[in-house]
């Protein structure tokens, strides 16, 4: 128990959240994990401090006798045969009927433990080995959400966004290559997470050795709903029949003995809980992979995602114009896109890329989405001064466009003065 409790305090410390994956991420490798771990304490308390099995012997029988049986048939499993049949003579057929899995159960939970790990394990294995600390970036936007002194903050996301440039230029080195970036490996890992789950029914399947049902843990819940006892369905059962044998004066004498098994009834409930935890979970994490791999692979849906945040961004530095000047007008930075949409999907595939949209959600779901807007704006400067010709040429096609339309207004209104005074 002590091996058990202190593999499990391993685990708990060695995957600490974190701030480079979303919820769904941490009900696989942290909550998951950590419900395992309590699982495995309460059985193990059963298992090791108190009486797992009590097997029915002789009365005048010695004690020491009685505790060799309880130990071996604890070790050698146990077989169950419903009260109303006869048991078979035959040793073979008494052998198929089994059980064996009530002794590794501490064992399977921490190796499920350990699986729900791995594919986080695979994620910080890749962010290590990238160079690329996310969480350093995640970490430094959340400090710069909690500075209340404008300036400071202004120079805390300055220093967020020449760092996520940095990130974004790395992953492209010579701007043309482009480098096996963030968005495969998590939306491998998010693969990995769905996987797993479907995973565990399967181990738990194969571990429970239920052959007759594909799905061993839905027909328990089935029949723990409809009320049907062990004794009917054979699901755990608490009371089992063991063979053992005892060499007296050089003969071999056999001998069956009917045992109860207590740690059936914990095991009963503990694994009625998992399959019903797995089966939500799988919802879960099925559908998160899904979202991931569509705002991954649909271009419509990053441009929409950056474009909310220049809009808010406009909106907030039009507001603040307003309050010292009464016709404020919005700054050239952001009125080109209305001309030239084309530089706003430029913008976010070959500047920001798969990649950047990534790095800026788990901003916004860590930090929030104000410092996103900040973040934004600052990396659209950025992408406006490295291609600086190119927003020029279209500024001054839009201000000679926007010359002839109100050149064209003026004419209408000299040659129509009364039709005009009408509208007025």
């Amino acid at each position: 128990m002590f091996f058990h409790a202190t593999l499990a305090r391993s685990f708990i410390s060695a995957l600490s959240v974190r701030g480079d994956d979303d919820a769904v991420d941490r009900l696989n490798y942290y909550y998951t994990p950590l419900i395992l771990a309590v699982c495995c304490l309460v059985i193990s308390a059963k298992q090791y401090g108190g009486t797992p099995i009590e097997c029915w012997v002789n009365p005048h029988s010695r004690e020491s006798m009685e505790e060799y049986i309880e130990s071996y048939c604890w070790i050698q499993n146990t077989y169950w045969i419903p009260m109303y049949e006869n048991v078979p003579d035959d040793h073979t057929a008494r052998e198929e009927k089994q059980i064996g899995y009530y002794q590794w159960v501490p064992f399977i939970l921490i190796a499920e433990a350990l699986m729900f790990s791995l594919p986080c394990i695979f994620w910080r294995l890749c962010s290590f080995q990238s160079g690329l600390n996310i969480q350093t970036l995640i970490n430094a936007a959340c400090d710069a959400q909690a500075l209340l002194d404008y300036s400071d903050r202004q120079k805390a996301v300055e220093a967020i966004t020449c760092n996520f440039v940095d990130n974004l230029d790395l992953q492209s080195p010579n701007g043309r290559i482009r480098a096996r970036g963030w968005i495969a490996r998590i939306n491998f890992t998010k693969l990995l997470y769905s996987v797993n789950v479907v995973a565990q029914f399967f181990i738990l399947n194969a571990c429970l050795k239920s052959s007759e049902f594909v799905f061993f843990g839905f027909q328990v819940l089935s029949d723990i709903w409809a009320g049907r006892p062990w004794t009917e369905t054979g699901h755990f059962p608490r009371v089992t029949l063991c063979d053992f044998e005892v060499r007296y004066l050089a003969n071999l004498n056999r001998y069956t003995v009917q045992c109860a098994l207590l740690i059936n009834i914990i095991n009963e409930k503990v694994f009625a809980f998992l399959w019903c935890w797995y089966m939500i979970l799988a919802i879960i994490t099925t559908c998160s992979f899904i979202y991931w791999i569509a705002n991954s692979f649909i271009h419509s849906e990053k441009v929409d995602y950056v474009m909310k945040f220049i809009q808010i961004a406009e909106s907030s530095e039009y507001k603040k114009l307003q309050k010292f000047e009464k016709d404020a007008t919005v700054e050239r930075l952001y009125t080109v896109i209305a001309f030239a949409p084309h530089l706003l999907d430029s913008f976010v595939s070959d500047f920001l890329k798969s990649d950047g949209i990534l790095m800026l959600r788990m901003i916004s779901n860590h930090a929030g989405d104000m410092i996103v807007v900040q973040l934004v704006r600052n990396l659209w400067q950025e992408y406006r001064e490295r291609n600086w010709r190119e927003f020029e040429e279209h500024e001054e096609m839009k201000d000679v466009e926007m010359r002839r339309i109100q050149g064209t207004r003026e004419r209408i209104v000299i040659a129509n003065p009364g039709q005009t005074k009408s509208f007025l």
